[in-house]
């Protein structure tokens, strides 16, 4: 592997904060929004769904299991390309599957066409997690980097909000064999509206530089600097420019960064068992425990969604002032307490806003310290490979919790309880033997 000296990494690192900055970040961040409207809309008219295309219940839940699919294919197969061939080609390519699978979603006459077009769907933001976020990490000052990082995680909960408020006007504005359809029409049409926007959206100069194409990197950081104002830094740092094959490429991730691979699976693994495991446990175990009526639920998961985008705003900027480790350790044990407060808090609404407030922001630094360990000419393949034990982790926990909670309800929060120690553990030691990343250019960091 050769190395480039350069000075385009510290004069990226060195610009001030710019209009650029604010619609890069629009253009690539809405990537969450998108995520958490597909995912939580699909809870919302998957019973309209269900009776409109006399699917049984297996067929509904294969349905969400198909979105699941397509993204553990998308991660691994777009965070390669990306790394292969650019970040701007594939995130333009994924957002413009995503917002095909969904759109022709709305057309779906049986459970075989709806199951495919739900695997397309998740292959495209599956995708687009792995490329627009390294992206994001390669463009983004090192000063900016974790806060910019939790605000778009946390942006997730916009999403979700957005799309309760959507399917609760549909499905009673319109038949309910149409409803579930304009839903997934919507979220289409907004994606390919963004695919407008992204259009113009640079490359990432340090993908660039690690494939050696130096002129094309200088002229793109040249032009932000001229609509800046800013004087270029003259410091020089070595680049590696990696021409390796894809088995090469995970051969340095495991080998060279396996620790640290490790660590970011471990972070994905508690996020997303968390996460699907008490959405799976809330309907179906805790809220018949707690005497909640059905109706009330989608009460629980708005209120879970306010928790997390507010919990999720202070955690990105603490992740900027107080550091990655500090504050990835602290909210992921308060977090695993938290989880206990469903069980010993009498009054179960306060419990979740307390849960939600604190455990839905976790992902707002655990992805931040997830995503910048890696160098960028193997960045996206790796955080493809660490998105994928994540959603796989997020398969599994919904059957284990709910078969654990048949022994009681508790027995179900202390495995929820159980899954959040693996980030405790995880961030433990990263806090020992880790870097601490705030504020430091990806080049020191990796």
């Amino acid at each position: 592997m050769r190395l480039i000296e350069t000075d385009i990494t510290c004069r990226l690192d060195a610009l001030p904060w710019s209009r650029f900055h604010t619609k890069f970040l629009l253009a690539l961040g809405i990537t969450w929004v998108l995520d958490a409207f597909e995912v939580v809309i699909v809870g919302n008219v998957l019973g309209s769904m269900t009776k409109s295309l006399n699917l049984s219940p297996f067929e509904g839940s294969l349905v969400i299991s198909g979105f699941l699919i397509g993204a553990i294919g998308g991660s691994f197969l777009f965070g390669y390309l990306a790394d292969r061939y650019g970040r701007k080609k594939v995130f333009l390519i994924t957002l413009l599957l995503y917002s095909l699978g969904t759109f022709l979603t709305g057309f779906a006459w049986d459970f075989y066409s709806a199951f495919a077009l739900r695997v397309i769907a998740g292959a495209g933001i599956g995708g687009e997690f792995a490329a627009i976020h390294s992206a994001i990490d390669e463009f983004i000052p090192a000063r900016h980097r974790g806060k910019v990082d939790g605000l778009v995680v946390a942006s997730w909960n916009i999403g979700s909000i957005l799309a309760s408020l959507v399917a609760l006007v549909l499905l009673d504005k319109l038949p309910p064999e149409w409803g579930w359809r304009f839903a997934f029409f919507l979220g289409g049409i907004i994606a390919l509206l963004i695919v407008w926007v992204r259009k113009n959206v640079p490359e990432s100069p340090r993908w660039l530089l690690s494939k050696g194409y130096y002129e094309e990197a200088e002229r793109i950081v040249s032009e932000l600097e001229r609509q800046a104002g800013k004087v270029p830094e003259r410091v020089k740092c070595d680049v590696p420019v990696f021409e390796g094959s894809l088995w090469e490429g995970l051969t340095v991730i495991l080998k060279n960064y396996r620790w640290r691979f490790l660590f970011a699976s471990s972070l994905s693994f508690t996020i997303l068992t968390t996460y699907y495991g008490l959405v799976s446990l809330l309907p179906i175990v805790l809220a018949p425990s707690m005497g909640i009526k059905p109706e009330e639920v989608p009460n629980l998961f708005l209120i879970g969604s306010v928790g997390g985008l507010i919990g999720g705003v202070v955690v990105a900027f603490l992740a900027d002032t107080l550091g990655r480790k500090l504050t990835g350790l602290g909210v992921g044990i308060l977090s695993a307490f938290s989880t206990l407060g469903l069980i010993y808090i009498d009054n179960f609404y306060t419990a979740f806003w307390i849960y939600s407030l604190i455990a839905f922001s976790f992902a707002s630094v655990a992805y931040v310290s997830a995503m910048e360990i890696f160098p960028s000419y193997i960045r996206a393949t790796a955080i493809g490979l660490v998105s994928i034990i994540g959603r796989l982790g997020g398969v599994l926990a919904p059957p284990l919790l709910i078969s654990l909670s048949e022994m009681g309800y508790k027995f179900g929060l202390f495995g929820l309880f159980g899954f959040w120690l693996v980030g405790v553990v995880a961030y433990l030691l990263w806090s020992i033997f880790g870097v601490e990343a705030k504020g430091k250019p990806i080049e020191d960091i990796t």
